[in-house]
């Protein structure tokens, strides 16, 4: 095999986005809309967030996303069982828990989990490309599946407590991942 060449990558700033999007779209939804029946509330915060953040970063994350997209071009050259395999990866958690919802949060910490690793060890593969920031999100959502089971294993939060928690999960996660990847292209950029 190849050595595989260490990329900076674009995700920096799409990842950022994606982490302060949840992080906003979380906390205005846990102060505001704790009753059931504000479903369509709950919604619209979230696109709002995604969308509010996607304004106003708009040229920063369009210019990302041609470059990913360039770059995510060569998984047409992938074979049928890598992209069987990454698609598994991301949508089969989400996919389980139409059948068993109320294990929800562990299910979305292990799709991101999944997803973001086998995407990396995908491209690490095929493409020769080591996207490190992508590892680390996925290594980091899946700790923390065990992070939420030790704290409801001791009983240091309940249920709705988790599934904030799992998003909050994944909003660090891709903060660590996105400031990783941006520090790294600022220190790729001064060499």
């Amino acid at each position: 095999m190849k050595n595989a060449e260490v990329v900076v990558s674009e995700n920096g700033i799409i990842f950022v986005y994606i982490s302060v999007s949840i992080l906003v779209a979380l906390i205005i939804s846990n102060l505001f809309f704790k009753e059931g029946d504000q479903f369509p509330f709950y919604v619209l915060t979230w696109l709002g967030s995604f969308l509010g953040f996607f304004i106003l970063f708009k040229s920063k994350i369009t210019s990302s996303i041609v470059n990913i997209k360039k770059r995510m071009k060569t998984s047409i050259k992938w074979p049928i069982t890598a992209k069987m395999i990454n698609g598994l990866c991301w949508a089969g958690p989400f996919i389980f828990g139409i059948f068993i919802p109320s294990i929800y949060e562990f299910l979305i910490l292990l799709a991101v989990g999944l997803g973001n690793i086998s995407t990396f060890l995908i491209f690490l593969k095929y493409n020769h490309l080591k996207n490190l920031e992508q590892l680390l999100v996925g290594v980091i959502c899946i700790f923390s599946i065990f992070v939420l089971l030790i704290l409801y294993d001791y009983n240091l939060v309940e249920k709705i407590q988790g599934e904030y928690l799992a998003r909050f999960f994944v909003s660090i996660a891709f903060g660590i991942g996105g400031i990783y990847s941006l520090v790294h292209s600022e220190n790729s950029i001064q060499t």
